[in-house]
């Protein structure tokens, strides 16, 4: 089997990603802060808008699985490799920054009191539920896709034109559970956190399966370009990106009405313009990483490509930055509290970015705290 195509766009795909949920991270609070004054719609629609961050990131885990094992044959030695790169460059991570986070809401809520076996058992349940700090929740989600995917790569080996339903198949289980969820919840039956399973993300992850197998003959229509438009692609691409405007505006607007005039409405709707805007952000950002990418010599494009090879890091790091960051006493009105949300969305990014960077380039075992780390383009390399 030779080897596929390396992709270095999909790095400015992650650092786009990223942006999004440090932007989610860096006006959570802002919500509740300027409710009822006139931030707060600007506030919440960078909030809301960039609820595809997750998403994002789960259809990317499917795209590069999919697109590096379709070929490969499923043998033990094929799935001993891939379990033990995850052990190694996901798990081993994510502990170390579970136990860091412990220790940080421990010393911040001063309960090292607490009785020891008390204490081991909330560090257990935060490492099995991925609630160590709000964001660990996604390395749960993916590690369920982890034990998922040798079945899914299966199926999709043996009858290749499956992955040609495999989004409407996500979809199906997806929503299939949510309404599950929602109406055995009202009856009283059991109520179950959504947020941290993977049934709920399978849209995104089979989507990017989907794309990852059809890649060669999808490429030439996902990049944007003249002779593109010339060939008569240019409608096409301008119906998916006013889709994708006009989804995540009324997912906004929806926040909105529930927010200031308490408009009771069927939650079902959230859910249906959250998981429309986040599958066609998937492929927006897939074109918008080929548009910004250019030649990969600008500086531009060799920003984010770092950014994005760097991005696990940061999504593990930046949490921390925040939180010392909320520490400063910030005064003044409405224009210094903005440049306040801002600055702790640069320090975030910034901040973890050099220090991700920095750590990887000096610190040999650096992939103990971050885990795979950036890797030169080389003209054959596999994605």
């Amino acid at each position: 089997m030779g080897q596929k195509e390396r992709i270095p766009q999909l790095d400015i795909f992650r650092a786009v990603a990223i942006f999004a949920v440090i932007a989610i991270h860096a006006t959570s609070r802002t919500l509740a802060e300027t409710l009822d004054t006139s931030m707060f719609h600007p506030f919440l629609f960078i909030n809301k808008f960039s609820q595809f961050a997750v998403p994002s990131f789960v259809f990317l885990s499917g795209f590069v699985l999919f697109y590096n094992y379709i070929d490969r044959p499923l043998s033990g030695k094929t799935l001993g490799k891939f379990y033990s790169r995850r052990l190694i460059y996901i798990i081993l991570p994510y502990v170390v920054f579970s136990l860091m986070y412990f220790i940080l809401k421990m010393t911040a809520g001063h309960t090292w009191s607490m009785p020891l076996d008390e204490m081991a058992r909330k560090l257990g349940k935060y490492l099995l539920t991925g609630t160590a700090y709000t964001h660990l929740y996604y390395i749960i989600i993916i590690i369920q896709f982890y034990i998922l995917f040798p079945l899914m790569l299966w199926c999709l080996q043996k009858v290749r034109r499956l992955a040609a339903w495999a989004p409407i198949i996500g979809l199906l289980l997806q929503w299939g559970f949510v309404l599950l969820n929602k109406y055995m919840t009202n009856h009283g039956y059991w109520q179950l956190s959504k947020g941290s399973l993977a049934i709920t993300y399978f849209s995104y992850f089979l989507l990017g399966a989907a794309i990852a197998v059809y890649y060669g003959p999808l490429k030439k229509w996902l990049i944007l370009s003249r002779e593109g438009w010339r060939s008569g692609k240019g409608p096409g691409w301008i119906v998916l990106w006013v889709l994708w405007a006009a989804a995540g505006i009324i997912h906004v607007e929806l926040w909105f009405n529930n927010y200031t005039k308490k408009t009771v409405i069927n939650s079902l709707w959230y859910e249906g313009f959250s998981n429309l805007h986040a599958l066609l952000s998937c492929i927006v950002l897939l074109q918008l990483s080929f548009l910004l990418y250019g030649t990969g010599k600008l500086l531009l494009s060799r920003m984010l490509i770092s950014i994005g090879a760097c991005s696990f890091g940061i999504y593990l790091l930046h949490p921390a930055l925040l939180f010392l960051y909320r520490k400063l006493p910030f005064h003044g009105g409405s224009l210094a509290y903005t440049a306040a949300i801002a600055g702790g969305w640069l320090v975030a990014l910034l901040g973890s970015w050099l220090a991700v960077a920095l750590i990887f380039r000096y610190v040999k075992p650096a992939w103990i705290v971050f885990g795979s780390g950036p890797q030169m383009p080389k003209k054959k390399a596999a994605l």
